[in-house]
């Protein structure tokens, strides 16, 4: 593709039997989780971006999710002790 933004979203490459694409550049390839430990090996780089993408977009959504209904931390721990 010539379009500098869709470079920088990803490169993809076909699968043999005619599977899904998979990513292998740009942000699709770092915000992918590595598909074996092997690759978490030969591209720790990856796995740890990974791994602060999934950290990071998991606490944004919590907070979020308190602060859209409503609840207080405490009123959470309270809801948790009595169930």
């Amino acid at each position: 593709p010539t379009n500098i933004l869709v470079r920088i979203l990803g490169k993809w490459q076909d699968t043999e039997g005619g599977g899904p694409s998979i990513p292998v550049g740009g942000i699709a390839y770092y915000i992918s989780p590595p598909s074996s430990f092997a690759e978490i090996i030969y591209d720790p780089f990856h796995a740890v971006f990974y791994l602060i993408f999934i950290l990071t977009a998991c606490a944004l959504f919590s907070k979020t999710w308190i602060e859209v209904s409503g609840a207080s931390a405490r009123d959470v721990a309270k809801q948790l002790r009595d169930n």
